[in-house]
């Protein structure tokens, strides 16, 4: 008959494994401490990605004379859109730095910040708020398209 002996692991083994481990959930909580922030030259600006502290640029988002349109609580929020186009249009790159864009380029920009802000509020839903989301999305970037060359001060091609 065999016996099965107990393998016994040092205590210096399992206090080695029992740091490791903890030092892996301390990296793990700490990285997930930190949301995201928009970094990448190209990333979208949306609620969720960014706050809207000073910008280089200023903040006047998306308005009418007299009236902010950049938000309807449930429906959509291009604050962040808006601020980060006008930065284009003035000339910033998405960080604040001075750039070439060509106009065309801040608006696709704009049209991906649009999508992507709509993406973040709604997800993969098909309802009526995201399709409506997705619409005024359309909208912003068709009169930014018609009617912004007026309003493109950069150093880029303006058409």
């Amino acid at each position: 008959m065999a016996t099965m002996h107990r393998v016994r692991r040092p205590k210096t083994m399992r206090l080695v494994l029992l740091g490791v481990m903890a030092a892996v959930l301390g990296v793990a909580l700490a990285w997930s401490a930190f949301p995201a922030a928009v970094s990448a030259p190209d990333a979208p600006a949306t609620p969720g990605n960014e706050s809207l502290d000073s910008h280089p640029w200023g903040e006047l988002g998306c308005t009418l004379p007299g009236a902010g349109i950049d938000s309807v609580p449930g429906l959509f929020d291009f604050r962040h859109a808006c601020t980060h186009h006008d930065g284009c249009y003035q000339g910033f790159d998405r960080a604040g730095g001075t750039a070439v864009i060509d106009r065309a380029r801040c608006d696709e920009l704009f049209r991906t910040d649009l999508a992507a802000s709509c993406e973040y509020l709604h997800g993969t839903a098909q309802n009526w708020r995201a399709r409506e989301c997705e619409s005024t999305a359309n909208a912003y970037y068709a009169v930014a398209r018609s009617f912004g060359r007026a309003y493109y001060t950069g150093t880029g091609d303006p058409s």
